[in-house]
């Protein structure tokens, strides 16, 4: 039991510091919860995570290699790069038309379809997260596969799932606990500052390539 909870939390710190790294999803969670609340967090990480099955995936079908091939990478960097912007234009007029709105039963569950998507999309446009999982995720799977076979697979996704959902759902929670104390003009210009750093990674994603 020890050695599985020593590979959970492994996971876990794992996951963490790939996290807490500031990029777009957390950019989306922060935006997303100015606009649509401490349910932002969660759902996005539902798009976060499904990529990153995607991803596991591809490594149990032996296809990770693909993942390390310099065009790959220059094809996410490229694609990415264009979705970031398209992202970050679409946060940039909401910035602009941005009002406190309280959304309808039939809104709220679209806005959370586009939640999850968000997740998704701003996660796989990021080539630096690829470049995570082949230097850490990959090799600390591996680990645990190794050393304990199914049950340590299934500890480290355990480990993994909750700290992409513990810390982007704290920094959701926190966020919109404290939008109270921001007036509108406030949470525009943050706004307006997510919708910069998007489209200006978008563009530095597109360059680098």
């Amino acid at each position: 039991m020890l050695d599985l909870l020593g590979l959970a939390s492994l996971s876990f710190i794992a996951a963490l510091s790939g996290a807490i790294v500031p990029g777009p999803v957390f950019v989306i969670v922060v935006s997303e919860a100015l606009k649509k609340g401490k349910k932002a967090g969660p759902l996005v990480v539902l798009g976060h995570l499904a990529i990153e099955a995607f991803i596991i995936l591809t490594v149990l079908l032996g296809l990770d290699a693909l993942l390390g091939e310099s065009q790959a990478t220059r094809l996410v960097s490229y694609a990415g790069g264009l979705i970031l912007v398209v992202m970050g234009l679409y946060l940039a007029r909401t910035a602009k038309q941005y009002r406190a709105y309280t959304f309808s039963s039939s809104e709220a569950r679209f806005a959370s379809r586009g939640l999850v998507a968000a997740g998704f999309l701003s996660s796989g446009s990021n080539p630096h997260f690829f470049l995570w999982w082949l230097t850490t995720g990959v090799p600390v799977m591996a680990l645990s596969v190794a050393s304990a076979g199914a049950i340590g697979f299934a500890a480290f996704l355990v480990g993994h799932a909750a700290a992409d959902l513990l810390w982007f759902s704290f920094i959701s929670y926190s966020v919109d606990k404290g939008k109270a104390f921001l007036d509108q003009r406030a949470v525009k210009i943050i706004l307006a500052g997510s919708a910069i750093f998007l489209i200006a990674f978008g563009v530095y994603l597109v360059i680098s390539a």
